[in-house]
């Protein structure tokens, strides 16, 4: 069974049948597919960065909702996600920063607001400390990233490693406030995607020096929304804890009700919502 490609594929149709456009980008790493919406308002850009095993896809709903309400909207996919390619079997987590970053450095013109969740919000992060005249707003939610010790941080990374179906399920069921019934059908797709491939070496890739120290995040430099869901069951509490040591004072953190680790998939409205609100903060 492949719902997932099938899915993403019938996102993808009725996405370009509402004018969003479907485009591919080189980059030494890979060709990467994207989504762009031109929108109607006077407003900065806005790029939206998924998170680990996700896709551009995943915000459809979102991006219906919010192409009206914002400015020019990009949502890159990295290597091997989506309808991205990647160069080489050996993917590392480098090398889908380092595609990220060549499509931001490409096609970005002036500077932009950066939407990241999970590994999408560490990369986010990791742009705006690299190029932060390219950054106008960091708005994160549950980003990956915080400095975890080691028992926290192989707990988090064991959860993807999945050998199962039931793990399969466990992990999808986790990114959810409310999980659906459909979760049983996505996880051969999920147990199919993780268990082999340029997905699994990413992960294997993965180390304790690809976390941010508190000084590193103490140079943040763009205003910064921080969301951390109240149904979060998938990063551990630690790393809400280490934010708000580690982040500067002009950070907001807020937790809202009914937002889990991707509250993009049970509630799109509401993500589409705070974005909207978020760049009319800084238009």
């Amino acid at each position: 069974m492949f719902v997932l490609p099938l899915a993403e594929r019938m996102i993808r149709r009725r996405l370009v049948s509402l004018g969003i456009a479907s485009r591919y980008h080189a980059t030494p790493q890979g060709r990467l597919h994207y989504y762009e919406a031109r929108g109607e308002a006077e407003a900065p850009p806005v790029v939206i960065l998924h998170g680990f095993g996700a896709s551009g896809s995943s915000y459809g709903r979102v991006l219906a909702l919010l192409r009206r309400r914002v400015g020019q909207i990009w949502v890159p996919e990295a290597p091997a996600h989506g309808f991205s390619t990647s160069a080489s079997g050996q993917l590392t987590v480098d090398d889908a920063y380092a595609a990220m970053a060549h499509f931001l450095d490409a096609r970005v013109r002036e500077p932009a607001i950066l939407f990241g969740n999970s590994l999408g919000g560490a990369f986010a992060i990791r742009y705006a400390l690299e190029q932060p005249d390219k950054v106008r707003g960091l708005l994160l939610a549950s980003p990956a990233g915080a400095l975890l010790d080691a028992q926290d941080f192989a707990a988090l990374t064991g959860s993807f490693r999945v050998r199962s179906l039931g793990q399969a399920r466990d992990l999808l069921d986790r990114l959810y406030h409310e999980p659906p019934w459909y979760n049983t059908l996505l996880a051969p797709d999920i147990l199919r995607r993780f268990a082999l491939g340029p997905l699994r070496h990413c992960l294997e890739s993965f180390r304790p020096e690809h976390m941010f120290t508190a000084e590193e995040l103490a140079a943040l430099r763009p205003p910064t929304l921080l969301l951390w869901g109240r149904s979060e069951r998938l990063l551990p509490s630690a790393s809400l804890e280490f934010f708000r040591r580690a982040v500067p004072a002009h950070v907001r953190i807020e937790e809202p009700d009914e937002f889990g680790h991707c509250p993009y998939l049970d509630r799109p409205r509401a993500v589409a919502d705070r974005i909207a609100a978020f760049v009319d903060e800084l238009r």
